[in-house]
């Protein structure tokens, strides 16, 4: 069986393929994230995950707008 967690009224994401980009997302839509959304990402996006979330509170003055959408390790991966 195949779970699912919803992030907005209208949004499914399959908790299997919960990435950094799905957690930016619910972030600036609610706010908040839980901690099972949390468990749910793979160990290398929670970390830069977390790491972002630390900059933006200091830098961002918490501007959910200033969160980076995009994964800065992929972005990376892609330029290679």
């Amino acid at each position: 069986m195949v779970g699912f967690h919803l992030i907005t009224t209208h949004t499914y994401i399959q908790m299997s393929k919960y990435q950094y980009e799905d957690a930016v997302i619910q972030l600036q839509e609610t706010g908040s994230i839980s901690l099972d959304d949390f468990k749910n990402l793979p160990y290398e996006d929670l970390t830069e995950l977390l790491e972002e979330i630390k900059v933006w509170c200091l830098y961002a003055n918490g501007k959910i707008d200033k969160l980076c959408k995009e994964s800065k390790k992929k972005k990376k991966k892609k330029k290679n």
